[in-house]
């Protein structure tokens, strides 16, 4: 894939990126002025000529990422002296981090309403982490920002998530998705936590809640049963476009 073209997507999909641009040279070097390539937290596209001066480039730009700020930064490198390149002209680079917007979901079960779920995030821009306790569950073949996570603890897997992020909870048993909702409860930085059931499960998650000491803020913050009440289908992609609705509504109004 070429820089542009990945660039393009990783804008698509809210996924954060570095374009790293030869911006002067002087002597002989790998590329000329303008070349171009992208680097993400998972692989690069494209190229500046590979070597040392790639490989500089690349660590450079992941500690970028790791800070997920808007920033640009400029590199100059004699590539005989300072990388040992036998090319040995001069090389200065400039490295623009793209940070994602912050639209991080959690999408926690993955099963037929799950699935239909990240069928509809698959096209959404925003980073998704699908988190099961079934490795063999997940479907194949998803985009970039979606990544998968098989759960061993809840609190584990809530404790790994990033600040801000929506939640879903959605998975095969409703033990789990007690224990889930008392991680994100406890850790208390959710913009939204969601929990798929009837009204009758609803009630008696609260009560349990309550119960075992969370406030009636905590417990009111959850907002199950999920989806828009408008919308009344029950087949798993019918519920799945009454979620998202309702969670870009919510976020259209932190926007306003």
């Amino acid at each position: 894939m070429k820089w542009i073209q990945a660039a393009a997507q990783c804008d698509q999909y809210n996924q954060p990126f570095v374009l790293v641009t030869v911006l002067l040279t002087e002597g002989s070097t790998p590329r000329d002025n303008d070349a171009k390539m992208v680097i993400t937290t998972e692989r690069s596209y494209d190229t500046i000529g590979g070597g040392q001066l790639e490989f500089q480039a690349i660590e450079l730009a992941c500690k970028l990422l790791s800070k997920n700020k808007r920033k640009s930064i400029r590199e100059e490198f004699n590539l005989g002296k300072d990388l040992e390149q036998c090319c040995g002209g001069h090389v200065t680079l400039l490295l623009e981090c793209f940070p994602a917007t912050g639209f991080n979901v959690v999408v926690l079960g993955a099963g037929h309403v799950g699935k239909a779920v990240i069928d509809i995030l698959g096209q959404l821009p925003c980073r998704v982490s699908w988190v099961d306790s079934r490795a063999d569950c997940f479907s194949e073949n998803l985009p970039a920002h979606i990544q998968t996570e098989q759960l061993i603890s809840a609190e584990q897997s809530i404790e790994n998530c990033k600040p801000d992020s929506w939640y879903l909870v959605m998975t095969h048993s409703h033990v789990l998705d007690q224990q889930l909702i008392e991680a994100i409860l406890t850790r208390g930085d959710a913009r939204f936590c969601g929990l798929i059931g009837s009204k009758s499960k609803a009630a008696s998650f609260r009560g349990r809640l309550k119960r075992k000491g969370f406030s009636d803020d905590e417990v009111s913050s959850i907002t199950s049963p999920i989806g828009l009440l408008e919308l009344k289908g029950k087949q798993p992609m019918e519920i799945a476009v009454s979620v998202i609705a309702q969670m870009m509504i919510l976020r259209g109004q932190d926007a306003s």
